[in-house]
C-alpha cells in the first residue's frame, strides 16, 4: 500500500519545508486522499488552514477524488469544528489532533464524519504522554525543558474507523482501549 516513505506534514506549512500536506493513496481499489493541516491557535505561524483546505479540496475534486480526510493539528477546538462547518458535504471525515484529550463528539453531518479530537495513543498517566517532572516544573517556573516518555507508563489506544462509500461517512465508530483489557466503543450520532 505505501511504496516509499513521504513524510506527511502540515499542507500549510511553508512550501521550503520538507515533506507534503497533501497525499492520495489507493485503498481497496480507491483513491483515499489525506489532507494534514494546522490551526492558528497558540500553534506555530503557518498559512491560514481555511484557505489552503478550501484551495486543496477543490483541486481534488477536480481530479475526481470523492474520499478525502482531513487531519486538523490544532488547540482550539473551534478551528476544528470551523473546518466541518465548512466543509460537511464535502469530504469524507475531519478529526482533530494535539490536545491528547479524546473528545466525546463522534458524529456524521451531512455525509462527513466528524470528530474534535482523538485523543492521545500511548502513556495515560502522567502529563500529555509525557513524564510529569518536566511539565510541572515548567508550570511552576515559566522554563522550558526537554519531554521524555517515561520508561514504564499506563497505556491507552484510541483510534477512529469511518465507513466511507463514494465520498460519504456512513458509519463511525471510536474505539479506546486500554492496558488493562477494558475497551469501549462508541457509534457516531448522525444529524
Amino acid at each position: 500500500m505505501f511504496d516509499k516513505f513521504e513524510l506527511l506534514r502540515p499542507h500549510n506549512y511553508p512550501a521550503e519545508v520538507s515533506g507534503t500536506g497533501c497525499k492520495v493513496y489507493e485503498v481497496a481499489g480507491e483513491k483515499l486522499a489525506v489532507l494534514n493541516l494546522m490551526g492558528h491557535y497558540a500553534m506555530p505561524m503557518v498559512g491560514n488552514p481555511f484557505r489552503c483546505a478550501t484551495e486543496t479540496i477543490a483541486a481534488l475534486r477536480e481530479e475526481g477524488i470523492k474520499n478525502i480526510f482531513i487531519d486538523m493539528h490544532a488547540e482550539a477546538t473551534s478551528e476544528k469544528r470551523g473546518l466541518l462547518m465548512m466543509f460537511k458535504s464535502q469530504v469524507s471525515a475531519i478529526v482533530g489532533t494535539h490536545t491528547h484529550v479524546g473528545t466525546d463528539d463522534l458524529q456524521i453531518d451531512a455525509n462527513t464524519g466528524y470528530l474534535s479530537d482523538i485523543g492521545l495513543t500511548g502513556c495515560r498517566d502522567n502529563v500529555i504522554g509525557m513524564d510529569a517532572k518536566t511539565p510541572i516544573r515548567r508550570f511552576m517556573t515559566g522554563l522550558p525543558g526537554r519531554f521524555e516518555v517515561p520508561e514504564k507508563c499506563r497505556s491507552i489506544l484510541q483510534m477512529v474507523i469511518f465507513d466511507i462509500t463514494d465520498g460519504r461517512c456512513e458509519n463511525a465508530f471510536k474505539i479506546k482501549r486500554f492496558d488493562d483489557g477494558r475497551e469501549f466503543v462508541t457509534q457516531a450520532w448522525m444529524d
